[in-house]
């Protein structure tokens, strides 16, 4: 008989869940996060979902977004859910529900998915990437699941691309996030077509590249200097980890072929022996479903991958 598995998606705005068998997404739904009510609140939603699927699940896995003690299943200050600080949601919840529970943040458990389901199956160096609101990501090395020390590793995003950049929400400047985060895009695009004098009321990505694939020039350059920025980024991660294959996921992607142009052309040009490493770029393929699959999949394993 196969394992039933719960599989949670824990973001700022919704809950995603269901229950996965043999690698299938089983009853996916989603509730709303509500998060401004407080960690309690959120924790009796997670409860109930898992107490929902309880009597046929063996175990469950939680995504959630922040810096998470993978090993201990403690969540430290994710941005999207106030006053989650050092809340022990592993201990919590299996006390609870009597289902053995393991945390895992959401950008690892991403790139779990597309590693073992998606664009990255059959690969043993892998990373991927999510852009969104901000940029998360995780990295596969040797067929493991970078962590670090304290579970910490594989924070992408806040790797600094430029000192003197943009402000970044953690408190740096010129974070990869603070150059390539839907919130900065939409900012940078503004200030551009104003200065185009061609001011626009919807300037977010998609509203964006829907202008892009229309042939507009102006949209067609800030996609190009969107590829340059996650270009750079790419290069810095390329010479650390040397991986066979990159994955690309997230909202935005959704204009990747408007961006992959400049950013190859950034790869080709910075990064040392490109074309003897032939590492592989690829979109993502699995979409909403990575999160949930990466949470099932460690899982599964009970926490080693």
């Amino acid at each position: 008989m196969s394992k039933r598995i719960i599989a949670i998606d824990v973001g700022g705005t919704n809950i995603k869940y269901g229950f996965v068998e043999d690698g299938d997404v089983k009853e996916a739904n989603s509730v709303l996060t509500e998060a401004n009510r407080g960690p309690e609140f959120v924790l009796q939603k997670l409860e109930s979902i898992i107490q929902k699927y309880s009597p046929t699940a063996t175990s469950a896995g939680l995504a959630i977004a922040g810096l998470v003690d993978h090993r201990a299943g403690i969540v430290y200050s994710p941005p999207n859910l106030p006053g989650w600080d050092a809340i022990e949601v592993k201990k919590i919840l299996t006390a609870r529900t009597g289902v053995n529970c393991f945390i895992l943040n959401d950008a690892n458990s991403y790139a779990l998915g597309e590693w073992i389901f998606g664009g990255g199956k059959g690969f043993g160096n892998v990373t991927a990437i999510t852009l969104g609101t901000g940029v998360g990501g995780g990295i596969i090395a040797g067929g493991k699941l970078v962590l670090g020390s304290v579970s910490f590793a594989g924070e992408i995003g806040h790797m600094v691309i430029d000192p003197s950049g943009p402000p970044c929400n953690c408190g740096q400047r010129g974070c990869w996030e603070s150059f390539l985060g839907s919130g900065y895009f939409t900012q940078r695009a503004r200030s551009f077509f104003e200065r185009e004098g061609k001011p626009l009321a919807d300037l977010t990505p998609e509203a964006v590249a829907l202008l892009g694939k229309s042939g507009d020039k102006y949209a067609k350059f800030l996609w190009d200097e969107y590829g340059y920025f996650l270009g750079i980024g790419l290069v810095n991660l390329i010479h650390l980890f040397d991986p066979e294959i990159i994955i690309i996921g997230g909202g935005i992607s959704g204009a990747y072929d408007l961006f992959i142009d400049s950013c190859l052309k950034v790869l080709r040009e910075r990064v040392m022996g490109f074309e003897r490493r032939k590492v592989k770029i690829t979109k993502a393929l699995l979409g909403d479903s990575a999160s949930l699959l990466g949470a099932y999949y460690f899982a599964l394993r009970e926490g080693d991958v």
